[in-house]
């Protein structure tokens, strides 16, 4: 993906070929350390996961939890 490439913020980034399951990790593990946050396994979803919106939503989620 290069700097130029645009999606819609609740498109499929599996189906778009812009993230396979190593870089889902990756993701994951990225998340966790910036946000200072914990996934719990159950929240390990395609809704929470496949799009820009379900990891925003998931993010501000857990953030708002830890408060």
């Amino acid at each position: 993906m290069d700097s130029d490439t645009q999606f819609a913020e609740n498109e499929s980034l599996t189906k778009a070929g812009i993230i396979d399951s190593i870089g889902l990790l990756e993701l994951l593990d990225h998340i966790s350390e910036r946000y200072s946050i914990e996934i719990p396994e159950d929240m390990l979803t395609p809704d929470n996961l496949d799009s820009l919106q379900g990891i925003t939503n998931l993010i501000v989620k857990l953030k708002t939890e830890r408060s």
